[in-house]
């Protein structure tokens, strides 16, 4: 097996065992917890989705495509801290303004200290990335699934409290990095080296990415946020759970592109057209595939899959149906994922805010009025709705990348 066979099959078994084990959070505080604290769980994903595109800055693909080195190591590293730091006085500051409980706002600090970890620990695989050791990444996040979950488990059973759960969760991951990821990967960065960009800079250039991630994410959160607003927090619970299966989709579709990220970066940067055309129509065969099955898949063991994922939770059946657009939702994220970072590699910035402001208007506008008139369905409507139009955006903005680039 050479390097990349062994890339694509340790991180994409990795990370999606990291992923299912995340998810499965929201299994066991709905099993072991109720509907209320699964409500609580699902707005405080919804708020640490936004801070955690504010930590990462949009910076992982600028990072990896930096073959360059404009920027040194060290430089990366620096920017992160700030990074996380920013974000965080965000999630402190976005709970104390809304009117949350004292509850709910434990559970959303706590929570996205826990994913900001995730973020933290990205800057270091983003040194094994660009050395092509994505095995190693896999790895790391397969071990630190396996401790979710194990640490979830434990916590509800033992302690029946989800702050406390969140708590020494978030501290066991962090600790896991601090002694195992930021070690192995230092081995593979150059951290001496002073000269190549200071971090001002750094985070200047890469500001266009930041603002993009900051609405990339925003987009599918919009109508989330919309739907605990008008429906409840025990319907956004709901709909967080339905969602939850057919995310697994989008979770291995996106680790399975993401060694790939390197070799569209060497394609831009010599300018082999051939080879990154080539590259897009495949991508886009695996996508029209992964809509074919995944409907399919819920239409045949769609009722199946909730009434096994949620016993104690039957009246979720009803919503069977919601299962489809839901589907067609998470293709057209993975597509946006994909444009975006091929128009990051393509260092279209400008046009990357722009597609994802098209983008968030579409959110915006839609989500009311389909919400108030469809309920949990106008919510995935809504969110179609938005990501749709900013697929259409970016696929604009890059085919006038590649005409400017391949025709030079």
């Amino acid at each position: 097996m050479n390097q990349l066979q062994r890339n694509l099959v340790f991180n994409t078994v990795g990370s999606l065992l990291f992923y299912l084990c995340q998810a499965s959070i929201t299994l066991l505080v709905a099993a072991l917890s109720g509907p209320v604290e699964s409500g609580l769980l699902a707005t405080a994903m919804t708020i640490s989705n936004v801070c955690l595109s504010v930590a990462s800055y949009g910076m992982r693909t600028f990072q990896v495509s930096d073959l360059e080195h404009k920027y040194t190591d060290n430089t990366y590293r620096k920017s992160r801290q700030l990074t996380l730091l920013i974000a965080m006085v965000i999630c402190v500051a976005f709970a104390a303004i809304n009117n949350y409980s004292q509850s709910q706002r434990w559970v959303i600090l706590w929570y996205t200290l826990f994913r900001l970890v995730e973020s933290w620990s990205d800057v270091w695989h983003g040194f094994l990335q660009r050395k092509e050791r994505m095995d190693l990444v896999g790895i790391s996040f397969a071990v630190r699934g396996l401790l979710t979950v194990g640490t979830v488990t434990a916590g509800l059973l033992l302690s029946h409290n989800l702050v406390s759960t969140l708590m020494v969760l978030a501290l066991l991951n962090l600790a896991y990095v601090a002694l195992v990821d930021r070690p192995l990967s230092a081995r593979h960065a150059d951290l001496s080296k002073r000269e190549g960009g200071s971090v001002p800079q750094l985070l200047l250039e890469c500001m266009p990415l930041a603002v993009y991630a900051a609405l990339n994410t925003s987009i599918p959160s919009v109508p989330r946020y919309f739907c605990e607003r008008i429906l409840g927090t025990q319907a956004m619970g709901y709909f967080n759970n339905i969602f939850l299966p057919v995310m697994i989709l989008q979770v291995a579709m996106v680790y399975l592109f993401v060694p790939f990220i390197t070799t569209f970066a060497r394609l831009w940067m010599t300018r082999d057209k051939p080879g990154f055309v080539k590259g897009i129509k495949r991508l886009s065969v695996a996508l029209v595939a992964v809509w074919a099955c995944g409907a399919v898949g819920v239409m045949l063991l769609g009722r199946w899959g909730l009434s096994f994922l949620y016993p104690a939770t039957p009246e979720l059946l009803e919503y069977t149906p919601l299962l489809q657009p839901l589907v067609l939702a998470t293709v057209l994220t993975i597509l946006a994922t994909v444009l975006c970072h091929l128009l990051t590699i393509a260092r279209a910035m400008g046009a990357l805010i722009v597609a994802n402001v098209i983008g968030l208007a579409g959110a915006f506008a839609a989500s009311i009025p389909l919400i108030s008139g469809f309920g949990l369905y106008g919510t995935a409507y809504a969110t179609i709705a938005g990501i749709g139009v900013q697929c259409i955006a970016l696929c604009f903005f890059l085919y006038r990348a590649c005409k400017l680039q391949f025709s030079a």
